[in-house]
């Protein structure tokens, strides 16, 4: 009767479990955290443009960072409601925030990087960093 060595099998599952927590993080970068922000991620003409939904957020309560990696788009929202009548009062008071870091789907130059805000709509655009082709000689 063979014997089995549980240490191979432990590692087995503790290297699933890395992979598959490597795998989650990765995936969770692009999420967002405490609210959803819908993007739009294009290229055309030599850029990447990234746009973002953040209805109802003032151009003030969004900060935004931006790398050659990606960018990086964190934003705070709050509205408070109050209605009075004779017969009663009622006040509602809403916050939400918004975290969502995306990938750039190429290469680009981070000394490009523009971004404007305008109707709830975030556009961040970069241009493409152009890569030079290199004539390889075959021995």
């Amino acid at each position: 009767m063979k014997r089995l060595d549980r240490r191979d099998h432990v590692d087995d599952v503790f290297d699933q479990m890395q992979e598959m927590f490597k795998n989650f993080q990765d995936f969770g970068e692009d999420l967002a955290f405490g609210g959803n922000v819908p993007v739009d991620i294009m290229e055309e003409e030599g850029k990447v443009i990234i746009n973002a939904d953040l209805p109802g957020v003032e151009k003030e309560n969004i900060n935004l960072k931006a790398d050659q990696e990606g960018v990086e788009i964190a934003a705070e929202s709050s509205h408070e409601y109050k209605e009075e009548n004779e017969k009663y009062v009622r006040q509602e008071r809403s916050s939400r925030s918004f975290r969502r870091k995306v990938r750039w789907p190429s290469e680009i130059d981070p000394e490009t990087i523009t971004a404007e805000y305008e109707d709830g709509v975030l556009t961040v655009e970069a241009e493409k960093e152009e890569s030079e082709d290199w004539d390889i000689e075959i021995e």
